[in-house]
């Protein structure tokens, strides 16, 4: 008993709440859905994510600094011994081109125990600077990793741009397979509530005759199983209906009860195929997701083979030294400028591991083009099939329309025969079930129509034209992302 009254009241809460609905279009519905959904701000989140990884990328051209300082007693090379400090520092980049410019310098002081020879300054002290520049000119392996990781930090962004895309295109598609599933129970509701009001004037109409003597128990009967039947079908129509209200609401974050009414429209004007595959090809972030991966590949293949040839580098160096102190003649200081050139080569002799690598990443590159052909051929399947089935909707809609048409002149036909007796009350009921049924298939080709062109909207990206996105939010000012990153 107590479920009955709470179904009951579910239901009667669910006619009040419709009888006060806010009319809603399927774009005011995705309008509000984005503007409250979740999952909007962890895409935006891992979009500043995959922007602070180009930073992170991009500081590798970013100046070095190295220092080094020390105290040490130790033995020189004629084996005496020596307190020694140095202090020694160094400054370095990378080239945007790929070669490298280095500066350093350094001040050493050493107080040997024992002098050997009275012309040696003791304790003496040494320094230098120097300026060199390193230029790659066949393998060049930092620069390699540099570029392959600035690609990854670009592509990463990418491809976290096209998840979002593709997030909305996932929540557009479950709204509006929730907005024309509560679009069609709307429609078999008011269908429905048509033939109780039919049924009630038949009703009404019967027990005049009844009361004059002139209807048969029969037609009384049937007149009231069939209202009894569609009261029944109604009651349990308002109960889903209400819970797909609830879906919407939630969807939508507002009250679960606040009444929703649909309204839609279907669009006439359908583009020719190739036109139309040619803009869902350029929008689909599933092929976008898959062209990041196969560039990510040509990254790693390109480092990899870089990687298989032989270092020879060109080193210009230049600088200077002073050497200085006290001897037993006085104060000596000696300074010389330095610089050269040198050429250095290495080769690695076992290249399986890299040969390896290479040959993965063309795997993985092939198994990329597979899935980005698999994929193409999926949307064109799917754009014919969307076309196809529109223009059956239209088709169908036209046939309904005059089914309809014809329906209804068959029972505005049969009433008048009723009313003189000349059929009989089954054979009217029966008539009346058929328009109706007619005037509800009519209706679902109409949803149907505009359901499949917000498919087709979505699929070339154009739904996003008249939908507001939201900007990104600043997380990082926010209490708990500030406590994090402290």
């Amino acid at each position: 008993m107590k479920i009955v009254k709470t179904l009951l009241y579910i239901t009667v809460t669910g006619l009040c709440t419709t009888a006060m609905a806010e009319t809603l279009t399927p774009d005011q519905v995705l309008q509000k859905v984005i503007d409250h959904y979740p999952s909007i701000n962890t895409a935006a989140i891992e979009i500043e994510r995959a922007r602070q990884s180009i930073k992170v990328a991009n500081s590798q051209l970013g100046w070095k600094l190295e220092a080094q300082a020390g105290v040490e007693r130790g033995v020189n090379l004629l084996g005496t011994a020596s307190d020694i400090v140095s202090v020694g520092a160094g400054i370095s980049r990378m080239l945007d081109s790929g070669s490298s410019l280095t500066f350093d310098g350094g001040v050493r002081r050493e107080d040997s125990e024992t002098i050997l020879s009275p012309a040696i300054p003791n304790p003496a002290t040494s320094s230098n600077f120097g300026v060199s520049y390193r230029q790659s000119l066949a393998k060049n392996t930092a620069y390699s990793l540099f570029e392959e990781s600035r690609t990854s930090a670009k592509l990463d962004l990418e491809s976290s741009l096209a998840e979002r895309e593709e997030l909305y295109d996932q929540l557009a598609n479950q709204v509006m397979e929730l907005y024309f599933s509560a679009a069609t129970l709307l429609a078999r509701v008011g269908n429905v509530e048509q033939s109780i009001n039919r049924a009630k004037r038949l009703q009404s109409y019967i027990n005049n005759k009844t009361s004059l003597g002139i209807s048969e128990e029969k037609d009384v009967l049937q007149v009231d199983a069939q209202l009894d039947s569609l009261k029944a079908e109604n009651k349990n129509l308002n109960v889903l209906w209400l819970r797909q209200m609830v879906s919407l609401n939630r969807l939508m974050e507002r009250p679960w009860d606040s009444g929703i009414s649909t309204t839609y429209q279907a669009n006439s004007k359908t583009e020719d195929f190739d036109s139309l595959f040619v803009k869902a090809k350029n929008y689909s972030p599933k092929i976008k997701l898959l062209e990041t991966r196969l560039a990510q590949a040509d990254s790693v293949i390109s480092t990899r083979r870089d990687e298989r040839e032989n270092a020879v580098d060109l080193v210009w160096f230049a600088g200077g030294r002073n050497y200085q102190g006290d001897n037993v003649t006085g104060n000596t200081s000696e300074s010389e400028l330095t610089g050269g050139l040198r050429l250095e080569f290495k080769q690695e002799i076992n290249k399986s591991g890299v040969d390896a690598e290479l040959y993965q990443a063309q795997l993985q590159r092939g198994a990329i083009l597979q899935d980005r052909k698999l994929l193409l051929q999926n949307l064109q399947y799917e754009l014919a099939g969307l076309l196809a089935e529109i223009e059956a909707n239209r088709s169908s809609i036209t046939a309904y329309e005059k089914s309809v048409k014809s329906e209804t002149i068959k029972v505005d036909e049969a009433i008048k025969r009723y009313r003189s007796g000349r059929i009989d009350t089954d054979v009217l009921i029966k008539f009346e079930d058929q328009l109706s049924q007619a005037k509800f298939s009519l209706e679902l080709q109409r949803i149907s129509l505009v359901r499949r062109h917000y498919q087709l909207q979505i699929i070339q990206g154009v739904i996003w034209d008249k939908i507001l996105k939201p900007e990104y939010h600043d997380f990082l000012s926010e209490p708990q992302f500030r406590s994090s990153v402290k």
